[in-house]
């Protein structure tokens, strides 16, 4: 069957439509075949289900050229109400073929696929399945391998990167740490210069005590003196005094 693009008149639309529903049948003629004979999987479920995928893509592929085609100009002659009705045929092909994609992904071939996606936690424990994804569901075995070692080596660049940056990390903070280090040093040094200046300054303020002291008992000691001085003068004279009265 033709999965050309040329036009399609009025005349021929239905019977390109009858060959759509035709391959529709096929497909899932091939999938149930698939199911039965290989419910585990294995190569030939494989190639079964790349050849139901391909005729699903064909099927896509017709189905939109009749959807043009209702527009087209070898159309024209149809009623609304005709297009409509062709339309929802379509619209029903389409659901249709929806299905049979979601039908690769659920069948019971899926056992061969769904390995990839398990995890053991370990002896005795139940496995971790992992959901399949619409980025998935699309891929055969060979597919999900390429994706899965793509998606580990993008993990591993991540990782790299990852440990560079803590790296980074690394250095900064033996970097700080060094900073820190010589900022106590300092803060010693100066408690220790501290320290030594009060004590010289300590040692200056009793020395200028000292002399204030001194200072006030010199000048006691000269006031003293004069007194001294005073009353030896004071006696002379009236030494002197006595002896010129004859007292």
């Amino acid at each position: 069957m033709s999965a050309g693009l040329g036009a399609v008149g009025s005349g021929s639309w239905l019977k390109e439509f009858e060959q759509c529903k035709e391959l529709a049948q096929e497909v899932v003629q091939l999938i149930q075949e698939r199911n039965l004979k290989y419910p585990e999987g294995g190569q030939d479920a494989s190639r079964m289900t790349a050849s139901a995928r391909r005729k699903i893509g064909t099927l896509g592929t017709l189905i939109e050229k009749l959807v043009r085609a209702l527009d087209a100009p070898e159309c024209a002659t149809l009623s609304e109400s005709e297009k409509n009705r062709r339309r929802d045929l379509l619209y029903e092909l389409r659901n249709r073929r929806e299905q049979m994609q979601h039908s690769i992904k659920r069948s019971a071939g899926a056992a061969g696929r769904n390995s990839l996606f398990e995890g053991a936690s370990g002896s005795g424990s139940k496995p971790h399945v992992t959901k399949e994804t619409d980025a998935t569901a699309e891929l055969e075995t060979s597919g999900l391998l390429g994706l899965q070692q793509q998606i580990m080596s993008s993990q591993d660049q991540e990782l790299e990167q990852m440990e560079k940056a803590i790296g980074h990390t690394k250095h900064v903070a033996i970097a700080i740490n060094g900073e820190l280090d010589l900022q106590a040093r300092l803060l010693e040094d100066l408690e220790e210069d501290v320290d030594v200046s009060h004590t010289r300054i300590k040692a200056v303020t009793l020395r200028v005590k000292q002399v204030l002291r001194s200072s006030n008992t010199m000048r006691f000691g000269c006031i003293i003196f004069v007194l001294i001085v005073a009353l030896v003068a004071s006696l002379l004279i009236l030494l002197k005094v006595y002896r010129l009265f004859g007292l």
